[in-house]
């Protein structure tokens, strides 16, 4: 298995899962929820609780994927379905989360 192999299969959730790291690692140091609530979106419950959790949940998203890049070099349809059940486990929680500390 070369590099290039490596990279033309998990390429892009490589790259997702620094994204994610680094945002979630941005928003879990600065606590600046403006890039995370919606621009039409009123005042925030709590915004320091808001750009925690939601820093959380980026960062549990970048490792998914992560797993998924892994996954992606032994078996493509396991990698799609647990990429498929960490966004469904994470749009519940980010659902309440937003219900607790958003607006």
């Amino acid at each position: 298995m070369t590099l290039e192999y490596v990279l033309n299969q998990a390429g892009i959730p490589l790259l997702l899962f620094v994204i994610c790291m680094i945002y979630g690692t941005r928003l879990l140091i600065v606590q600046d929820a403006s890039g995370i609530k919606g621009k039409n979106r009123g005042p925030l419950k709590n915004e320091k609780e808001y750009s925690k959790a939601g820093g959380r949940l980026i960062l549990f998203f970048g490792i998914g994927t992560l797993l998924m890049a892994i996954l992606i070099l032994v078996n493509v349809y396991v990698a799609v379905a647990e990429i498929m059940i960490c966004s469904i486990i994470m749009g519940v929680l980010w659902k309440r989360m937003n219900d607790k500390y958003g607006g």
